[in-house]
């Protein structure tokens, strides 16, 4: 194009679009421009400019409830519902209307504060985004039923709530989630049972301890690891070894997808090794585990001994062994808490039998069901406070009945 009629043509297209970005520069386009001004008045004037522009309107959202007029919250819910038709699938909206709503918490009528939650509600679906604000939404409102209905409808949710519940004392929420919790985990595992390798199962199972209520679950997994057995380390000793712990001592069989840890150095202890050997007929291993392991220097704790204690106290979970015909009458006493009484739960071979408030100090009569030789465990549910120090309680006496 070497033409005086090309080179005209060239000249003038430069020309215009020197034009046009100079036009730009000194008067660009509102509409994309993340520097919304944060007054109330100037994100009004240009939302009437631009109708269509969702992140004023949700700008506006956010700083309406800070307007100096008797109408401001008339604009809040106003606002509001113009970003939400325009942006009905994003995120800013309802967070700019919740987070105005949470800043004017005090300020607002009952109705409004509900509706806020409401819109909110949305963004908690999100697991992130609920790991983020749930305690924040919980120091607001103190509502553990909102937040489960709200959160992802996941194990870690529950979990979440749990953690809220206890420190407050919230007991009797504890217990209603302590049953979920228990339902949750089963049906995720039902899910994923017979799609996730043998060493993820077990990677991804419920840290111990294990009680009575957790039984299905190591059962499902049992029968499982029978058809597709562990071939290597899955890496969670302390899982392996109360998996097995619990399931020699209750009987529960097959262990046969177990028989792998038996052999991997680390994959579990000693003393699980030598037991699940026994168990699955391989008595020279156990022998030869139990003599390489042996050092006369050390001696097993008698089980009729209290074990987990820290010094002479309980600050997680402690057990025993012992004799009795009827029941077993317990004195706890609390070492060291906070305003939120310590919450203790007593299991006589792995059922929970009792459990409650300790105070100051408190009795505990638990029945066994059957006379024998029986596994106590006294379990602190609340072991840190609310500032983050070990709570410790003490078993001040137990006899037999």
């Amino acid at each position: 194009m070497t033409s005086p009629g090309a080179r005209f043509f060239l000249i003038i297209t430069a020309l215009i679009l020197a034009v046009a970005a100079g036009v730009f520069l000194t008067n660009p386009p509102e509409m994309g421009d993340v520097r919304t001004p944060p007054d109330v008045h100037l994100l009004g004037a240009r939302i009437a400019r631009h109708p269509a522009d969702w992140p004023a309107a949700s700008a506006l959202t956010e700083v309406s409830l800070d307007a100096r007029t008797t109408n401001r919250t008339l604009l809040w819910h106003a606002a509001y519902e113009h970003a939400a038709i325009l942006a009905p699938e994003r995120m800013d909206p309802p967070n700019a209307y919740a987070r105005a709503a949470f800043f004017h918490w005090s300020e607002l009528s009952e109705e409004d504060r509900q509706d806020a939650l409401r819109v909110f509600s949305k963004l908690l679906r999100d697991p992130g985004f609920f790991h983020q604000m749930a305690r924040p939404m919980f120091e607001l409102t103190g509502d553990l039923s909102y937040l489960q209905r709200s959160g992802p409808p996941t194990e870690n949710t529950i979990q979440w709530l749990i953690g809220f519940a206890l420190p407050n004392g919230r007991f009797s929420d504890y217990r209603v989630l302590r049953g979920q919790l228990q339902k949750k985990r089963f049906d995720e595992m039902n899910a994923r049972i017979h799609t996730d390798t043998p060493e993820e199962l077990v990677a991804r199972f419920p840290s111990p301890p294990y009680h009575d209520d957790t039984e299905p679950l190591i059962q499902a997994l049992l029968n499982e690891l029978h058809q597709r057995p562990l071939s290597e380390n899955p890496g969670r000793k302390e899982v392996t070894d109360a998996i097995a712990d619990y399931a020699i001592r209750h009987d529960l069989r097959p262990l046969d997808g177990l028989e792998v840890i038996t052999r991997i150095a680390g994959a579990a202890s000693v003393q699980t090794q030598i037991d699940l050997s026994k168990v699955l007929g391989l008595q020279e291993r156990a022998a030869r585990i139990e003599l390489a392991s042996h050092d006369p220097r050390t001696s097993a704790p008698r089980s009729s001994d209290w074990q987990g204690l820290c010094d002479y106290d309980i600050c997680g979970r402690a057990w025993r062994t012992i004799a009795a015909q009827h029941g077993i009458a317990m004195t706890l006493g609390t070492m060291r808490t906070d305003e939120i009484p310590a919450y203790a739960e007593i299991y006589v071979d792995d059922t929970l039998r009792n459990e409650g408030e300790v105070g100051a100090k408190r009795d505990f009569v638990i029945p066994v069901g059957s006379s024998g030789s029986h596994r106590i465990e006294v379990l602190l549910a609340n072991p840190t406070t609310r500032n983050g120090t070990s709570r410790r309680i003490r078993v001040v006496s137990l006899t037999t009945l």
